[in-house]
């Protein structure tokens, strides 16, 4: 047995999500905080143990700016068309939610307190092989940031979008050309009280045991 609080660490695990709608735009997050998520967030697992992965940190106001017009240059047509296409095929109720909140955040992104950054001190082969490798090394590190925010009142969303103009946002950031940008992390402190877990299929439906499509047995 571990010292862990199983019910502790599941609910952090389980309620910690994408933070569109409830980001606390007018509160600042402090950079000492987000320094100490990423002394939590740089233990997670890397390939070879290689310390590969950096953080770029924005609070700066003209430069969240710029970044949030490279993001809805992409993004305003994107959500918009993925809006369309939810309402004629009759979507779900969270589905509806999920386009509703992506377009809020376009519309507030350059109000957000704080974006994170995060990169990987070089750039991914083309083989499936090499794309998993970078990728593997990478990603948990990003997770267990926001985990560590989460557990301390920050909420925070992957987003990819910005990256449909990768060099544009490396040249406003200084950001050399042999580097690559993971994602951008919105944060900010959430408003609310409670995040409730997420809906899922049991994990018998979706495990498989030894083949394709062999459910697994108690």
């Amino acid at each position: 047995m571990t010292d862990f609080k199983l019910t502790e660490t599941d609910r952090l695990l389980m309620t910690t999500k994408q933070v569109r709608k409830r980001l606390d735009l007018t509160k600042e997050v402090p950079i000492k905080t987000v320094l100490e998520c990423i002394e939590v967030a740089s233990r997670a697992p890397i390939g070879g143990n290689a310390q590969v992965n950096r953080w770029m940190l924005v609070n700066d106001p003209q430069t969240k700016e710029a970044l949030a017009d490279l993001y809805r240059r992409e993004g305003t047509a994107y959500l918009e068309n993925g809006k369309k296409q939810v309402e004629e095929l009759g979507g779900d109720a969270t589905q509806r939610a999920v386009v509703d909140s992506s377009l809020y955040l376009l519309d507030h992104l350059h109000e957000v307190p704080m974006m994170i950054i995060p990169i990987r001190n070089d750039r991914p082969g083309t083989s499936v092989f090499d794309q998993a490798t970078f990728w593997g090394s990478v990603t948990p590190g990003v997770w267990s940031l926001q985990l560590a925010l989460r557990a301390r009142g920050i909420g925070s969303a992957w987003t990819t979008l910005h990256l449909y103009h990768e060099n544009e946002a490396s040249n406003l950031l200084g950001i050399p050309e042999s580097v690559t940008q993971i994602a951008l992390l919105p944060t900010a402190y959430y408003t609310g009280e409670k995040f409730h877990p997420a809906k899922r299929r049991p994990a018998e439906e979706i495990t498989y045991l030894n083949r394709w499509k062999q459910t697994p047995t108690n």
